[in-house]
């Protein structure tokens, strides 16, 4: 999945990094999302900030030890973020 991907997966590159918001539906369907994005976050060693509400949760992803620059660290859990929320029916 490339930048243009992303972009249509949901994903925008912004000056504080690349932002999505999935729509989950519910708290106990976000609170399984946000879950499963820590997971992955851990296994990669990177961690987004994560904006968890009822119904939606938003995630931004930046790279602080680059200068606060988008690297392919954050495309990268980007791409399994999308997979993670396409495996619950999660839409951005």
């Amino acid at each position: 999945m490339g930048d243009e991907d992303l972009t249509t997966a949901g994903w925008t590159a912004t000056p504080g990094g690349l932002v999505a918001r999935f729509r989950t539906g519910t708290m106990v369907r976000g609170l399984e999302f946000v879950t499963r994005v820590v997971a992955a976050a851990e296994a990669a060693n990177h961690h987004p900030d994560i904006d968890f509400r009822y119904g939606s949760v938003a995630l931004t992803l930046i790279t602080h030890d680059a200068g606060d620059e988008i690297t392919d660290l954050d495309h990268r859990l980007a791409r399994e973020i999308t997979n993670i929320a396409a495996s619950l029916d999660v839409s951005s």
